[in-house]
């Protein structure tokens, strides 16, 4: 039985093989019991042969169905077993994975095209990057950053100058001769700087903390013996004649000054002795009288740095442009020192960070000097690279050491009515801090009124090596390297035997420099420094780039999907919820030329 119905198939097959589709017979093949074996025995092999042959041949007899057809009825093709799907069922599974996909990919594409066109659009017309990289930098206690700052990761070192003054003996019998200074150092020492008793506020928007500082003496960089005699400007009697010499007690205090030999000018000291801290009658009587100003135990060039600074600064938090910025010094809140409130304030920053954001954009910082009772700008002077790292340079303000005939900004500074009476330009009067006569400027007098270093001999200005400066990291607002110079000097207040009133004697000048940072955190710091620049380049020019790429390919898929869509190219057989596949009834009205079984 089996074997006679095979035969009757094969005969079936070899006839429609040979008439093509111009001859086609009838294959009466819809009794149900024969066609779940014609359709796993015979159908599958036989519709690949003929697909083969005669691809319109085989299209039509299997779209065509019922009497008058010679291919399967639609109840056969039904019955048909699940091994055995029709051509049309794969071809139909095939395109709706390829559709499915396309679709997948042009949503994926579109969602890349957007992502890439926002981030663009950010990156161009906001400063989001920038600020995401400040706010890093605001000091709290779960950031990195906190660490380094609390314990700096390089110790500056700090050079003392002295200045000898090797001719006094000559000038006292000649006084039109010039006064010789010889300068004696530098004597260098390891500044270790450590933050201790650090109290955050409730909202942590402030800092309050005690800055100590420790020094190291370092043979290796010094030149010259630390224990050597000079001769420099007496302070104490200095300062006394200037506080007390208009004073009903000015007569008095020359009398006992003669009579316990302290009326000299000059006083034979050794260097350590000088640097750090004698001790001194005239000085010890002078705090005996009411004073806000002298608040140390010895006399000495540097005595005061030993005595722990404290401070309340701002951790940006609130406003990450005032980073680091001081609020209170010294249980302060401001200085007493000048006229107008102005020029009292502590509002920048201690130095050891400065504003990110003010950085990159290149605009004007400030810091506070002790040294100098004040405010210090900075201005930006150009790009460098420091320790491997692309920096901004800032330098003091060129004029801000002026008088205010020169520098109108300095006009609070100055307490006498008669701008005649200030200081000439590069020196500055910190007097009203001190209570002593005491003024600052550059080494050798760089920058100052030119009259003011005439009556001396060895004055070598340099802007070199006397110039004050900063290299800061433009993102992260780190001080990578730099130096700080200043020189105190005394003026004579009242004429003295060979000193006349008016004489600005120098005493020494400070050196404070920045030197590398040790490799590990170099490391760091640079790893840091370029991964920054490369997100942000990436961002920059990457992300418009993929936008556009994007966009192209979109726009070319929708292009070939039409296309294709419009040439007939849409799925033929559909799935009916039996799970049988049948063909879309728009097919047979817009294909019934092409599969027309007459």
């Amino acid at each position: 039985m089996v074997s006679s119905k095979k035969a009757e198939a094969e005969k079936e097959q070899q006839a429609v093989a040979e008439a093509g589709c111009g001859g086609r017979r009838r294959a009466d093949l819809d009794d149900g019991k024969n066609a779940g074996w014609f359709a796993g025995n015979i159908r599958r092999p036989f519709l690949e042969r003929l697909k083969q042959t005669d691809k319109e041949c085989h299209k039509t007899w299997l779209c065509c169905g019922g009497g008058g057809s010679d291919a399967l009825s639609s109840e056969a093709y039904s019955r048909t077993s699940d091994n055995a799907d029709p051509p049309a069922d794969v071809e139909a599974n095939r395109r709706r994975r390829r559709d499915n996909s396309t679709w997948r990919g042009l949503v994926a594409l579109l969602a890349a095209c957007v992502f890439s066109l926002c981030g663009s659009c950010i990156m161009w017309t906001t400063d989001a990057f920038d600020n995401f990289v400040a706010n890093q930098m605001v000091l709290d206690q779960n950031k990195g950053t906190f660490a380094w700052w609390v314990t700096p990761p390089v110790s500056p070192w700090f050079r003392v100058y002295i200045w000898n003054y090797s001719n006094w003996e000559e000038f006292q019998q000649d006084p039109t001769i010039k006064l010789k200074l010889d300068e004696i150092g530098p004597f260098t020492y390891k500044e270790i700087i450590t933050r201790e008793e650090i109290k955050f506020d409730d909202k942590g928007l402030t800092i309050a903390y005690k800055e100590v500082r420790k020094y190291e003496f370092q043979p290796d960089r010094t030149v010259g013996d630390i224990n050597a005699t000079v001769l420099v400007p007496n302070l104490p009697f200095l300062g006394a004649k200037a506080k007390l010499g208009t004073s009903i007690l000015g007569a008095p205090l020359a009398f006992g000054l003669k009579m316990f030999n302290m009326d000299s000018s000059f006083v034979s000291l050794r260097a350590h002795d000088f640097i750090w801290g004698y001790d001194d009658m005239l000085f010890q009587m002078s705090k005996l009288l009411p004073s806000d100003t002298n608040n140390m135990d010895r006399v000495g060039l540097v005595n005061g740095k030993l005595k722990p600074d404290e401070l309340t600064i701002l951790t940006g938090a609130s406003d990450i442009d005032k980073l680091s910025y001081i609020v209170r010094y010294n249980k302060k809140a401001s200085l007493n020192a000048w006229p107008d409130p102005a020029c009292n304030t502590f509002e920048g920053s201690d130095g050891s960070l400065f504003p990110p954001r003010i950085v990159r954009a290149r605009q004007p910082v400030y810091a506070f000097k002790p040294e100098a009772c004040r405010l210090v700008k900075f201005v930006f002077d150009q790009s460098v690279m420091a320790q491997g790292i692309r920096a901004n340079r800032y330098i003091v303000e060129r004029n801000a050491f002026n008088s205010p005939r020169t520098f109108i900004d300095n006009l609070c500074f100055c307490n006498m009515t008669d701008l005649d009476e200030c200081m000439p330009d590069g020196l500055f009067d910190t007097s009203p801090c001190t209570g002593a006569p005491t003024l600052i400027s550059y080494p050798h007098f760089y920058l100052t009124d030119p009259s003011v270093a005439e009556p001396f001999e060895g004055m070598k200005p340099d802007k070199e090596e006397h110039d004050m400066l900063a290299d800061v990291h433009p993102r992260l607002g780190m001080t990578l390297q730099g130096k700080s110079r200043l020189q105190l000097n005394v003026r004579v207040t009242k004429d003295l035997p060979h000193l006349r009133k008016g004489l600005v004697l120098p005493v020494a000048w400070f050196a404070e420099d920045l030197p590398p940072y040790e490799t590990g955190f170099k490391i760091l710091l640079l790893v840091a420094s370029y991964l920054l620049d490369a997100v942000e380049l990436t961002l920059l020019y990457v992300l418009p780039a993929v936008a556009i790429v994007t966009g192209v390919i979109i726009v070319r898929r929708l292009v070939l999907l039409r296309r294709a869509t419009g040439a007939g190219g849409g799925v033929l057989w559909v799935a009916d919820e039996r799970g049988a596949y049948e063909r879309p009834a728009s097919y047979d009205n817009e294909n019934a030329d092409k599969t027309s079984c007459s």
